[in-house]
C-alpha cells in the first residue's frame, strides 16, 4: 500500500468517524434532555430515547437515498 492508498483510508475512516459523532450526538443530547426532567418513569425514558433512535435511524437512511439516487442518475431512451 503506498502512502496515496493510506492516506485516502485515513480520510475515509475520519470521515466515518465524523459521522458517528453526528449521529449519536443528537440522541445523547436528548437523553441528557429526559434526565433533567423530574417526572419521567424510567419506560418512559426508554420510550422517548427509542422514538429518537428512530429518527436517528430514519435520518441516516433518508441521507443514503438521497446521495444515491443524486449519485446514480438514471438515464432512459
Amino acid at each position: 500500500m503506498d502512502s496515496k492508498d493510506s492516506s485516502l483510508g485515513e480520510k475515509v475512516s475520519v470521515s466515518v468517524s465524523s459521522a458517528t459523532v453526528a449521529f449519536a450526538a443528537p440522541a445523547f443530547a436528548a437523553s441528557e434532555a429526559v434526565n433533567d426532567i423530574a417526572a419521567i418513569t424510567p419506560s418512559l425514558k426508554n420510550t422517548l430515547l427509542s422514538v429518537v433512535a428512530g429518527g436517528v435511524v430514519l435520518a441516516a437512511i433518508a441521507a443514503a437515498v438521497i446521495g444515491v439516487s443524486s449519485f446514480d442518475k438514471v438515464t432512459r431512451k
